[in-house]
């Protein structure tokens, strides 16, 4: 027996009443009016204010293009829930103070394991992303100073001030031992000038007849420094050609002059012409 045979106009109308369904009903002329004067009547105080799901009172005078949910949202009555934050569509974040752990080394194996680095033999990389010096030898054929596993860090998703937070990861507890050096730099000092000050002036006079002998010393020292620089110029001085050159005596000059006035014959003058 065949089956009955459905007009597609039937079909059409079937899946046309669906969709209307799904969609919100058009308002009548005395819908719109009646709507019309109850918010002007809630604006007006006359009438309470309409109520959401969780008991809230809407604000009346909140545009009609806030206040009204659209029809995909799904909503059976007057709310304001579709302007506030969705949950599902809220991305969670990561705590500020959460940070990846440093300075960590992971457990140091004796022997090369299946899957670890073929050049230093940790766990958690391959030899192309190994950070260690290319070994002539890897750990994979001689199995020595295999290095330490690579600790897996956790992902976090951290928001916008977690990324730029130049403090992640710092315990203040680690600076305690610099404060500590500190105070006592300070209460050195401290106890250096209170005995300073407790001294009698015959422990200060005593002082300075002390540098007065170490500036007396100093000087005596670059005295006799300079004597024997004096001495050595002394024994010296028969090595060096111009210590005893003289000025020209006049005689010297104008015999000079006599012997430059004839300059066509140098002999002239050697020879008494």
């Amino acid at each position: 027996m065949s089956a009955p045979s459905i007009p597609l106009s039937s079909i059409l109308k079937s899946k046309h009443e669906e969709v209307e369904g799904d969609e919100p009903k058009k308002k009548t002329r005395e819908e719109w009016k009646k709507a019309k004067e109850l918010e002007e009547a809630r604006k007006a105080g006359t009438v309470p204010a309409a109520v959401d799901e969780e008991g809230k009172d809407i604000n009346p005078h909140i545009p009609q293009y806030i206040s009204t949910a659209p029809w995909y949202f799904g909503s059976g009555g007057p709310t304001l829930k579709h302007q506030r934050p969705q949950p599902e569509k809220q991305s969670s974040f990561n705590h500020l103070n959460e940070h990846y752990a440093r300075g960590q080394k992971g457990s140091v194996a004796t022997r090369y394991r299946k899957g670890a680095c073929e050049n230093c033999g940790g766990l958690g990389h391959k030899k192309k992303d190994c950070v260690e010096r290319p070994r002539k030898v890897g750990a994979k054929f001689n199995a020595r100073n295999i290095a330490a596993d690579d600790v897996l860090l956790p992902t976090l998703k951290l928001d916008f001030d977690g990324k730029r937070d130049r403090w992640n990861g710092f315990n203040p507890a680690d600076y305690a031992a610099v404060v500590e050096e500190h105070q006592k730099v300070e209460e050195y000092k401290r106890q250096l000038k209170a005995k300073n000050e407790s001294e009698s002036e015959e422990q200060k006079e005593e002082k300075r007849r002390k540098k007065l002998r170490e500036a007396l010393i100093r000087a005596k020292m670059e005295e006799d420094e300079a004597a024997n620089m004096m001495k050595m110029d002394e024994r010296m001085r028969k090595y060096n050609s111009m210590y005893n050159a003289k000025a020209p005596t006049e005689e010297e000059i104008e015999a000079y002059q006599l012997r430059r006035q004839r300059e066509d014959d140098p002999m002239a003058a050697f020879l008494g012409k």
